[in-house]
């Protein structure tokens, strides 16, 4: 069995519209300002895929479970599944690769706490058609004003070339 391959990760909290490579996510981020209102989280109720037709299949809907234990994907983008190869749709982030569950559950963890929106870019194993993603993380508050939901924006980066595989099933346990 090789190492996990390195996810090579960049990280930021509360990014500036600049910092995005694809402007797709940074019309997002100016999407999620609009919806908060004088400092507080917008409502998970505030998600209307209406208006997001720019960006709709690279969405994701992530739940916390058990108050950040894990995390579920709600909905997982046609874009996204499309260029994986799988729907997670109903899956939980614990399932994926186990240095891929690491990073993004700290992150949704952190952004549970902090209730700020996240910038974050990983390149997957050298052996999966995306080169590199790039994901927006945006936190929507409960009626108890907790974050209870994720919207998240995650485009890709360019593709590689050559004989590159799609998520294996079942994702868990070793990398491909």
């Amino acid at each position: 069995m090789s190492p996990p391959h390195p996810l090579n990760p960049f990280v930021q909290e509360d990014p500036d519209p600049a910092a995005f490579e694809d402007g797709r996510l940074a019309q997002l981020l100016a999407h999620w300002r609009g919806l908060a209102k004088d400092g507080e989280l917008p409502p998970s109720t505030a998600i209307d895929p209406s208006v997001l037709v720019f960006i709709l299949g690279w969405l994701m809907i992530i739940d916390p479970v058990d108050g950040g234990a894990d995390f579920a994907y709600r909905l997982y983008g046609s874009s996204i599944a499309e260029v994986t190869g799988r729907d997670l749709t109903g899956c939980k982030v614990s399932d994926s690769f186990p240095d891929f569950a690491t990073f993004t559950s700290e992150i949704y963890r952190n952004a549970m706490q902090s209730r700020r929106p996240v910038l974050t870019r990983h390149t997957p194993h050298r052996r999966m058609v995306v080169a590199r993603w790039e994901r927006l993380i945006l936190p929507f508050a409960g009626s108890d004003g907790s974050v209870q939901r994720f919207l998240v924006g995650a485009v890709i980066l360019g593709r590689r070339s050559g004989d590159k595989r799609r998520l294996p099933w079942p994702l868990g346990g070793d990398q491909p």
